[in-house]
């Protein structure tokens, strides 16, 4: 049984010194919650029959998977100009970088060095997650705004959350986030208007969406919707991996 994991103990603080904010896609308490969560199905392991585990396994492992990648994403951000262009000319760093879509462009496009023997293959994380029919969300925010004065009333914006576009809406002071893809034909809804509620797709005539649900005006197959959240730094985030509830007026 692995050892529990624990959220690290931060440095003491010289006077006057103020604690630096740990940036990543998760909040400090959602990665504090993160890690209970695993630590609580390593302990329920020890305790389930074998016939029961597969699904307990699974989850562990994608437990484990998002530690690993919010923690990389944390430190490749701390890296200067360069660095990381160096690092991952070691295989063993270019695999593990690679597994997490962090590799620089550059890298990405070229083969990583071949180590001397004796090689090993690729873990294979993306083989072993197709074998399970519904793998386990871990829900999260992402900061896709770094101010709500960022995007003007009226407006909409391409952004980017977890390597996945979406279309940013703002109407007054609500916002609304939707996949970046029209339900028709998987085109992509850059040079989308709003008017009021209303998503005008600019590559099919007629093709309106209501931006609180992501529904075609008419009827048909709608586009996938995101929660919205503003922190306390006046941050808009986006939810991912989580249940979207429409906030529609009651009849």
């Amino acid at each position: 049984m692995p050892p529990p994991l624990t959220a690290p103990t931060m440095p003491a603080l010289l006077p006057g010194e103020e604690q630096q904010a740990l940036l990543g896609f998760m909040t400090n308490a959602e990665w504090d919650t993160l890690l209970g969560d695993v630590n609580g199905l390593v302990q329920r392991m020890e305790s389930l029959p074998d016939s029961g585990t597969k699904a307990d396994i699974f989850r562990l492992l994608d437990g484990i998977d998002t530690i690993h990648r919010e923690a990389l994403r944390r430190l490749v951000r701390l890296f200067k100009e360069g660095v990381l262009e160096k690092v991952v000319s070691d295989p063993a760093i270019h695999t593990l970088l690679e597994l997490y879509d962090l590799l620089p462009t550059e890298a990405a496009d070229e083969e990583a060095p071949v180590p001397a023997k004796p090689a090993f293959p690729t873990i294979p994380i993306r083989a072993l997650r197709s074998s399970v029919p519904a793998p386990l969300r871990f829900p999260h925010w992402v900061p896709v705004l770094a101010s709500v004065d960022d995007l003007a009333a009226g407006s909409v914006r391409m952004v980017e959350a977890d390597d996945r576009s979406l279309l940013l809406c703002r109407r007054g002071d609500e916002f609304f986030a939707l996949d970046a893809r029209c339900a028709r034909d998987d085109a992509s809804l850059r040079g989308a208007t709003l008017n009021g509620y209303t998503l005008t797709c600019a590559n099919h005539a007629g093709c309106h969406y209501d931006v609180r649900q992501g529904l075609p005006i008419g009827g048909g197959a709608g586009i996938e919707c995101h929660a919205i959240r503003i922190d306390e730094r006046g941050r808009v985030l986006v939810g991912l991996d989580m249940d979207f509830v429409p906030n529609l007026p009651s009849l």
